[in-house]
C-alpha cells in the first residue's frame, strides 16, 4: 500500500469512542423495530434482561431436540449433559447466531465486529447443583473496562423457575466493575431468579454477578449458552502453524506467549480444558 493510501486510510479512522449505550441512529432504529428498547434499558440499568418470543415455539422445540442429540455425541463423562463447538455441527445453530434480536443485542453490548466466543448446550437434570456467583469477565482484572467486553445469552428451552434451576442474578452489580468477593459469593445478598417461559433469551453483561439455582424438580433444563466478545481481544499475527513438535525442547515461556497454557481457544466437543481454567483466571487477575 502506498504512503498516500496509508495516510488516506488513517484519515478515515474515527478519533473518538461512543459511550456505552450511545447507539448509532441505525442501530437504535433496529433495536426499536425489534421491540428491544426496554431490554436494552434493563441491560444498561440492571445488567441483565429476558427477551421473550425470541423465535417461534416450533423453532425452539427443534433446537432443544438438536441440543439433546449433540449432547449424546459428547465423549466422556459430559455425554448427555453438555455439547460444545456447535457451529457447523447442525444448520440450526447458524440460524441461532444470525437471529436478528441476537445480532442487535450483541452489537449494543460488544460493538460492531463482535466475535463469537462460545456455544455450549447445557442439560441440567433434577439434582443438578448450584453454580456459584461470578462475573463472566473472569479472565479480566478488575476494575473492568467501562465498555462491556463479554456478552452472554441463554436460549431458554424449558421454563425458567427457581426450582427448575434458573439463572440467579444480583441486579445492578455490574456497576461495581469487579469480581464478587468470597464473602459476597457466600452471602448472595440481593440474588433473584430470572424467571421466564421457554422460547426466551436470558441475557447479561460480563460484569454482573450471577450463577444459577440447583434444580429440585423432575425433568431437564435444556439451555444453549451463547457468548460473544469484542473484536480487539485477538493477536495481530497468527502462529497456529507452529505445532507442538516445534515447541519441543524450547523454553516454556514460548508456549505461554502463544496461548498454549491457558484454556482460551481450546474447546472440544465437551467444552473447554477445565484443568487450565483456574490457572487462566489466576493469571488474568495478577
Amino acid at each position: 500500500m502506498s504512503e498516500a493510501k496509508v495516510a488516506e486510510t488513517r484519515a478515515e479512522v474515527p478519533t473518538s469512542s461512543r459511550a456505552p449505550f450511545d447507539l448509532r441512529d441505525d442501530l437504535a432504529a433496529r433495536v426499536a423495530a425489534l421491540g428491544l428498547r426496554a431490554n436494552v434499558d434493563q441491560l444498561r440499568d440492571e445488567g441483565y434482561t429476558a427477551v421473550r418470543d425470541v423465535a417461534t415455539p416450533a423453532f425452539t422445540a427443534r433446537l432443544r431436540e438438536t441440543c439433546q442429540r449433540l449432547a449424546q455425541e459428547t465423549p466422556g463423562g459430559a455425554r448427555g449433559y453438555a455439547a460444545a463447538m456447535l457451529l457447523g455441527r447442525d444448520p440450526i445453530i447458524e440460524e441461532v447466531v444470525l437471529n436478528p434480536k441476537i445480532q442487535a443485542l450483541v452489537e449494543v453490548m460488544c460493538g460492531r465486529g463482535a466475535m463469537l466466543s462460545q456455544l455450549v448446550a447445557s442439560i441440567r437434570p433434577k439434582g443438578a447443583a448450584e453454580l456459584r456467583l461470578h462475573a463472566d469477565q473472569n479472565w479480566f482484572p478488575a476494575p473492568f473496562p467501562e465498555h462491556n467486553q463479554l456478552f452472554t445469552m441463554c436460549w431458554v428451552m424449558d421454563e425458567f423457575t427457581e426450582a427448575g434451576g434458573a439463572t440467579k442474578v444480583i441486579p445492578r452489580t455490574h456497576v461495581h466493575r469487579r469480581h464478587p468477593s468470597r464473602d459476597e459469593i457466600a452471602e448472595q445478598k440481593g440474588a433473584i431468579p430470572i424467571t421466564c417461559p421457554a422460547n426466551s433469551l436470558v441475557c447479561w453483561d460480563g460484569s454482573v454477578w450471577h450463577g444459577n439455582y440447583p434444580r429440585t424438580i423432575d425433568g431437564e433444563r435444556v439451555v444453549l449458552h451463547i457468548t460473544f466478545g469484542r473484536l480487539a481481544l485477538r493477536p495481530v499475527e497468527d502462529y497456529s502453524h507452529l505445532d507442538e513438535a516445534w515447541l519441543v525442547g524450547k523454553p516454556a515461556a514460548l508456549a505461554t506467549m502463544l496461548g498454549r497454557d491457558d484454556f482460551l481457544g481450546k474447546s472440544g466437543p465437551g467444552g473447554p480444558d477445565y484443568f487450565k481454567i483456574p490457572k487462566t483466571f489466576d493469571w488474568a487477575k495478577n
